[in-house]
């Protein structure tokens, strides 16, 4: 699991880790909901602007929607953003946000499978993309009695990665957390074959893996989950945990398992239903995310 053991960084990330705490507390002062959509319009305004996020947003969109109308792809630019910034503010928080949403509707072809699954002590691979905020999924998961944990990147400010881990345990309702390094891959592993629930996002930008099209466009997409699942004997089953038009309440989705073959067949489907899913609200997926940066040679 990720070490949260005491940080050693240098005076300039101490303080650093300091402002961050400090515009987090301040945060804390301002009521949950106006402080959530306070973030989102600035994200979607100014801010969004000034960070580059909208140019992105919108080049990726010129790049898969070609032929859609540009007033249409503003409109999505908006609900992006604004479910971005909502995400993050949500975020520093995960135990507040389960108190705010004890209601989150969990349901979907695969709900019944996940259940048996946790109930017999069947490993659980799940599998999603960039959607709405993965911790209404965990949310919705917890109350069925399932802790569910995955791998993170580790932060640049020693301190705030502490933090930030600490964080994701939720008071011992979150399920464990692993460093995306050799040491983390491995113990991820390990932990899966005991039977617990973890989960990996495929619409990461990877270097190397399978050549697969995602949108219309070919990309590297990495086959470690699908391999986890195969090594540990684990269902492996998506969720998609989506932000509802209201802009403050949630529904997660679990859809059907994929059956076990091997590892590319299992990505490749996949990535095919994260694609479908995209398709069909294509405001909920994070397109600010460079996700077509590595793309294999053209045959």
């Amino acid at each position: 699991m990720a070490k949260t053991g005491k940080p050693r960084g240098t005076l300039r990330q101490k303080l650093g880790h300091a402002a961050i705490m400090a515009f987090f507390g301040a945060m804390w002062l301002v009521p949950y909901r106006l402080r959530n959509r306070w973030v989102g319009a600035c994200l979607r305004g100014v801010l969004g602007r000034l960070l580059g996020y909208r140019k992105r947003v919108m080049d990726n969109l010129d790049l898969i929607y070609s032929d859609m109308p540009q007033d249409q792809k503003l409109k999505i630019a908006d609900q992006v953003l604004d479910n971005a910034g909502r995400t993050f503010t949500e975020n520093m928080f995960p135990a507040q946000f389960q108190a705010q949403n004890p209601e989150i509707k969990l349901h979907g072809a695969g709900l019944e499978a996940v259940l048996k699954a946790h109930k017999d002590g069947r490993p659980i691979m799940f599998y999603s993309g960039h959607f709405g905020n993965h911790e209404a999924f965990r949310a919705a998961l917890f109350k069925h009695g399932i802790k569910v944990g995955g791998m993170v990147r580790r932060m640049a400010n020693p301190y705030f990665d502490v933090q930030y881990k600490r964080m994701l345990d939720i008071n011992g309702r979150g399920g464990p957390v692993f460093e995306a390094d050799r040491h983390g891959t491995l113990a991820m592993l390990k932990s899966l074959k005991t039977g617990t629930a973890l989960v990996l996002l495929l619409d990461l930008a990877v270097s190397h893996g399978i050549a697969v099209h995602f949108m219309g466009r070919p990309v590297y997409c990495s086959v470690t989950a699908a391999n986890f699942a195969l090594k540990a004997k684990a269902l492996f089953v998506p969720y998609f945990s989506m932000r509802n038009r209201d802009g403050d309440s949630f529904s997660v989705e679990i859809g059907a398992p994929i059956e076990h073959s091997d590892a590319e067949t299992m990505t490749r489907e996949a990535t095919k239903s994260l694609e479908e899913r995209v398709h069909a609200d294509p405001g909920n997926w994070f397109w600010i995310h460079r996700r077509w940066k590595y793309r294999p040679p053209s045959d």
